[in-house]
């Protein structure tokens, strides 16, 4: 995977709103995309990275994915952090994406430190979340990270969990986890009968190897999926079969 050159492209073709011709995209990019964080969320956020950020202790982390290409499986939490996608303008990106779509139900795959999982809730305060760990020990912290927060959060495999399901569809599904491009696919395909027609399916690290970049655009041409949002790191997915099938490229707002 040559990121650099997977980058240049993104940027050459990247668009805001010209050439957005969907009104539900150029309304997402519009309103959404131009949401600020309130500065009491601020607090909650910089309290929690802070946190982690200082955080020196190591632990062992127990991959059930693909492994890190930059950590050992013994890491410090603030190792953990400076890898994150949950920080910054792809966190933010998630906080825009709760606040806009209002989702009443979350399903979190791969909580880690629980930034990401912090900025979903405080994008839509009221929406019930589900958050999912297969580490035990970065299971731990995240739990100390997100008190008194109302999240679920559970230690368990994405598979296990999945395969008890009990509850009738999510609205938006975010998958930061595995990071292995058959495994994300197999993930989908478990979790289609709790996805609707409007669920927002949030994908990340879709170039994270040429694996997940192969299973990104297989998923983008695949017809269930009517609309696909590509911000580089993070991609959506939605399949809303009530207008016609579109791909875009659209730049990250910070």
């Amino acid at each position: 995977m040559n990121i650099a050159f997977e980058y240049i492209k993104y940027r050459l073709n990247a668009r805001y709103l010209h050439g957005v011709h969907s009104p539900f995209v150029y309304n997402f990019m519009k309103e959404g995309m131009n949401q600020g964080i309130d500065p009491k969320h601020q607090k909650d956020i910089d309290q929690c990275v802070s946190m982690a950020n200082s955080n020196a202790v190591e632990i062992k982390v127990q991959d059930y994915g693909a492994k890190s290409k930059k950590l050992n499986k013994k890491r410090s939490v603030k190792q953990i952090f400076k890898t994150s996608s949950s920080y910054g303008k792809n966190a933010v990106l998630l906080y825009r994406i709760s606040h806009y779509f209002k989702p009443k139900s979350i399903l979190e795959l791969g909580t880690s430190l629980g930034i990401g999982s912090l900025h979903l809730h405080l994008g839509h305060p009221s929406a019930q979340i589900t958050s999912i760990e297969g580490c035990p020990e970065t299971f731990k912290l995240a739990q100390n990270s997100l008190i008194n927060k109302p999240i679920e959060l559970i230690n368990r495999t994405f598979y296990d969990y999945i395969k008890d399901l009990k509850t009738e569809s999510f609205d938006l599904v975010f998958i930061d986890g595995h990071h292995d491009g058959e495994a994300l696919k197999y993930y989908l395909d478990l979790l289609d009968k709790y996805i609707h027609n409007d669920t927002i399916l949030v994908l990340d690290d879709i170039r994270w190897s040429n694996s997940m970049l192969s299973a990104w655009n297989a998923l983008k041409g695949n017809k269930k999926y009517h609309i696909s949002m590509d911000f580089f790191r993070m991609g959506i997915l939605i399949k809303r079969p009530q207008q016609e099938k579109e791909d875009f490229i659209l730049k990250l707002k910070r």
